[in-house]
């Protein structure tokens, strides 16, 4: 794997676990303070994948499109540079 994609791929793996915390947060306890915390956190880890699938090098029209969807990018982009991992 390349240094952008597994940079992407890391990227896009801390977004997918940022999300799913801030999901269980308001599923279950709904404490103020992880949401102060991580939604930030989650919004500076989005930017940063939309930002670099949409400035790397090589990558499919399909990882660019699905690393800015938002609620979608951090599993689309990790499924997509695998799969684009295993093609080079």
């Amino acid at each position: 794997m390349s240094g952008p994609l597994r940079v992407l791929g890391v990227l896009s793996v801390l977004e997918l676990a940022s999300v799913l915390v801030l999901l269980g947060n308001l599923a279950t306890v709904h404490d103020p303070t992880v949401t102060s915390v991580l939604g930030p956190v989650h919004g500076a880890l989005y930017l940063s994948v939309a930002t670099n699938a949409l400035l790397a090098r090589r990558l499919t029209a399909r990882t660019r499109i699905g690393a800015v969807l938002p609620g979608l990018s951090g599993p689309l982009t990790v499924l997509n540079v695998r799969r684009e991992a295993r093609a080079s």
